[in-house]
């Protein structure tokens, strides 16, 4: 895009945060863009249809591959990601995989208003939560047991017999990396729910980077969960910036190349880089770090678009 002030790649960057952060606040492409770049379709509102319109890179697939073998074969799994990485993407295309393909498995979506444990409103996601949902979507309309040990085994017999008749039963928790420890210890206990040598549930937190640091290996409380629990990662889209716009683009029935010069893909990569601090191992350092994340990108290009 040209316009005064758009982006160049050559050395030119935002020179304050607030500038930074300005490229990628939320905004809708106007109806003047649309009509200037003859485009029907906004490439990036609502464009996510069915799980042709995913965008797969080498690092999708190996994350989407982890999700649905969880969710089919069992296991304990952690899908990090930075704000805006694809996350809840990810978790929409197993569901549509689910409902497709016919795969006998039931999700468990605990909700709560605020699952923070340092949240001043709402409350956190506590493993109470997680039995009641467990119960809901088993067992419809089935009014829960009082005490937590009668509820408990009333949650265990349920998913013995739902078992029984041949299904499965993943719990997704989104924004895990906001749990309480106690929560997050309760996940052995769940992962351990058996009937005989077969587990009767798969556990899947998806959850920003805090996620990681709170499954480090260090992290001596929860160690137990942390043996059992396998990490991936959603990376930033650099290596594959330009295969993504050139999908998005082509889902809106549009080509890339009417829009973007060659030089555009460099010049966002540097928009969105950032350096935060960040902590490994207990220590605070200073990393330089790619946003260059789905929603990020999707921002930043139809600002451009706006301004040209």
């Amino acid at each position: 895009c040209s316009a005064p002030g758009a982006l160049h790649s050559h050395g030119q960057q935002a020179t304050t945060q607030e500038d930074q952060e300005m490229y990628v606040r939320h905004q809708r492409l106007t109806q003047e863009a649309r009509q200037h770049f003859k485009i029907l379709k906004d490439p990036f509102i609502d464009e996510l249809r069915s799980s042709a319109d995913v965008f797969e890179s080498e690092d999708i697939r190996y994350v989407r591959a982890a999700v649905r073998q969880t969710a089919s074969h069992g296991g304990m799994l952690g899908v990090v990601g930075d704000s805006g990485a694809g996350k809840s993407t990810i978790r929409k295309d197993l569901q549509e995989w689910i409902n497709t393909s016919g795969a006998p498995i039931t999700v468990i979506e605990p909700y709560v208003v605020n699952t923070s444990s340092a949240s001043k409103s709402g409350r956190p996601l506590v493993a109470a939560d997680i039995t009641g949902a467990i119960i809901r979507n088993i067992a419809p309309g089935k009014s829960a047991r009082v005490s937590v040990e009668a509820r408990t085994e009333q949650m265990h017999q349920l998913l013995k017999d739902s078992a029984r008749a041949g299904r499965k039963h993943v719990v997704i928790i989104e924004e895990a990396h906001d749990l309480a420890t106690p929560t997050l210890k309760a996940m052995k206990r769940f992962y351990e729910l058996e009937d005989g040598f077969s587990k009767l549930l798969s556990i899947i937190l998806v959850g920003q980077s805090e996620l990681a640091e709170k499954l480090s290996e260090k992290s001596a409380e929860v160690r137990e969960v942390v043996q059992r629990c396998e990490l991936v990662t959603l990376p930033p889209l650099d290596q594959n910036l330009a295969a993504y716009l050139q999908h998005k683009f082509k889902c809106a029935g549009h080509d890339m190349a009417r829009v973007l010069e060659p030089d555009a893909i460099d010049a966002i990569r540097t928009a969105l880089r950032r350096t935060e601090n960040r902590t490994f191992g207990g220590k605070r350092t200073a990393q330089d770090v790619s946003k260059c994340h789905p929603l990020a990108v999707n921002n930043l290009v139809t600002r451009a678009m706006n301004q040209a």
